[in-house]
């Protein structure tokens, strides 16, 4: 109760107060962050497409070059050898102001010379690339740009990064040469980066993923690699120009993420602060507000535990409420003890009418039965038998007389029983034989008057019939544990499976059957001693029946 009032009031301060500043901020940060992340793409986006226009603008340049020394007739001259052409005159115009820039080659097929001759001048070697690499390119589409990458060391120290070469066709339409650009590393990065952004990093690959260019320090220049994945930290954005390179810009935000991550931790502590000042408020005013009723609530609960000598004391600084709740509080157990103590005494009351009304039924039953079995004597014309019966039928009444208590010593009962087993063995012709056998431990036990007989009557009359040659009686008695054990078997015709379930629970279905033996002895044992005692009955159609009696086990000392 006190918890459940308590979790109330913390519920009610974190949905008033503490959840409205929480969505309110969450809200806040999370526009925020998207708003902030949108700016930088569209940043990243700008400064990419700027440097690959730039990359488009230094390759549309190479490529006025390449055109021009292709188209000029002097280099297809020197190419097909007809007149004695200094390839220097012929490269040196387009290589002025370019110095250190790029490095332009003309390729001869027709002695498979290189001018000039350098060390990075391998990749295109006609006399061992021909038909592969830039030079299978340029065969291939004369009339456009070839583009190949690369990554060697020039002559003059630098990296040559790319290649760019064309085709040059004779008047009959043959390939003679090629003119080659090697683009240095530097020029070509000095195109890429001419932005105003320290934040944006840049990694350049050709159609088929070769890394031609990278500031990023993740990829290997000269190398195939997947870089069209966005990094830890950036916000990639992708550019493809004309000539198919592809630019991938990767812009830093990583501060902006560790500001993210900063935010989001003090939001957490200051949810965290608000919701345990929460917890204490909610605490402080549970406890204030239950206080007055707790007494009553825990006084209750012991009313609940059965603990009905309690009584609430009226304090005078009590409030009104609560004086008059502890009161009728008080006239309530009060009121509870009277009808317990009248409850107790109709129950008592009850109880001793119903076994004197079982008892009762068990006289009138028994003495029917005997005079029927003198009846049945008479017309067999057994005159002897009928003379020792009625003896010991005078035994039995006069014993029934004796013991008029409600309760008697188990070997009492057991004499009673074995008088009545012999007027039956004198009914039936000695048609079964009997065997009591019961420790001398149990003999002195107190048990419910006349409990055994009817249930050995029940196995005589209705599970003996003439269709053995020789029945048995067997009556056991121990003790198990704090139990005494009485169990009555005979091999007679057993009984069906409906009376069996119906005795086992003949409280739930009492006079389905109209009998009065064994039905008579499980009501009464119920009554006097509870559910957990009184008899269990097993049988097997056509081979057995067994009653197990259970009792407390109680001398008469006890």
């Amino acid at each position: 109760m006190k918890r459940k009032y308590f979790r109330r009031l913390f519920f009610a301060f974190l949905f008033a107060a503490v959840c409205p500043i929480c969505i309110c901020v969450l809200a806040i940060s999370i526009g925020n962050y998207r708003m902030t992340k949108e700016k930088y793409r569209r940043r990243a986006e700008e400064l990419a497409v700027v440097c690959s226009d730039n990359t488009e603008e230094l390759l549309g340049e190479y490529n006025e070059v390449l055109n021009s020394l292709s188209d000029d007739s002097m280099t297809e001259m020197y190419l097909l050898g007809q007149k004695e052409v200094n390839p220097e005159e012929l490269i040196r115009p387009m290589q002025a102001g370019r110095d250190g820039r790029i490095c332009i080659h003309v390729i001869r097929l027709e002695d498979m010379s290189v001018y000039p001759e350098g060390q990075e001048t391998t990749l295109y070697d006609p006399a061992l690339y021909v038909d592969w690499g830039l030079l299978e390119q340029m065969r291939r589409f004369p009339e456009e740009m070839a583009i190949f990458p690369n990554h060697v060391q020039a002559d003059n120290g630098q990296i040559v990064c790319l290649n760019l070469g064309k085709a040059v066709v004779s008047e009959d339409n043959m390939v003679v040469g090629f003119v080659v650009i090697d683009v240095y590393r530097d020029t070509f990065l000095s195109a890429v980066r001419n932005v105003s952004d320290d934040e944006i990093t840049f990694c350049v690959a050709d159609r088929s993923g070769v890394v031609l260019l990278d500031t990023t320090d993740r990829f290997e220049e000269g190398r195939k690699k997947n870089v069209g994945e966005s990094l830890a930290g950036d916000i990639l954005e992708q550019h493809t120009n004309i000539y198919g390179l592809r630019l991938n810009a990767y812009y830093n935000i990583s501060d902006f993420y560790e500001n993210s991550r900063l935010l989001l931790a003090v939001s957490v502590v200051v949810f965290s602060f608000t919701l345990m000042i929460s917890f204490v408020l909610a605490r402080l005013f549970a406890n204030r507000m239950y206080r007055p009723i707790s007494t009553l609530v825990d006084s209750m609960n012991d009313v609940t535990e059965g603990k009905l000598d309690i009584q609430i004391d009226i304090g005078e600084n009590d409030t009104d409420e609560m004086k008059w709740v502890s009161s009728v509080f008080n006239w309530m157990i009060n009121r509870i003890h009277i009808l317990i103590e009248d409850a107790k005494e109709e129950s008592e009351r009850k109880k001793n009418a119903e076994l004197k009304a079982l008892q009762a039924q068990i006289s009138p039953h028994f003495l029917y039965n005997m005079l029927n079995e003198i009846k049945a004597l008479a017309k067999l014309g057994r005159t002897e038998d009928i003379a020792e019966f009625v003896i010991h039928l005078g035994k039995l009444l006069r014993r029934s007389i004796n013991f008029q208590d409600d309760f008697v010593r188990l070997s009492d009962d057991l004499k009673f029983v074995n008088d009545y087993v012999r007027l039956q063995q004198i009914r039936y012709d000695r048609l079964f034989s009997v065997d009591i056998s019961v420790t001398e431990e149990v003999m002195n036990c107190r048990i419910p008057n006349l409990i055994i007989q009817p249930l050995a009557e029940n196995a005589i009359v209705h599970g003996f019939t003439a269709e053995k040659d020789h029945y048995i009686l067997n009556i056991k008695g121990y003790r198990n544990g704090e139990k005494l054990c009485i169990e009555i078997y005979d091999n007679g015709i057993g009984v069906e499976k409906e009376y069996l379930k119906y005795i086992n629970n003949v409280e739930k279905g009492v006079g389905i059957y109209g009998g009065l033996g064994v039905e008579n002895v499980q009501k009464r044992l119920v009554l006097i001693y509870g559910m957990q005692y009184g008899l269990k009955m097993e049988s097997e159609k056509g081979r057995y029946t067994k009653v197990i009696i259970l009792i407390p086990f109680c001398t008469e000392e006890q």
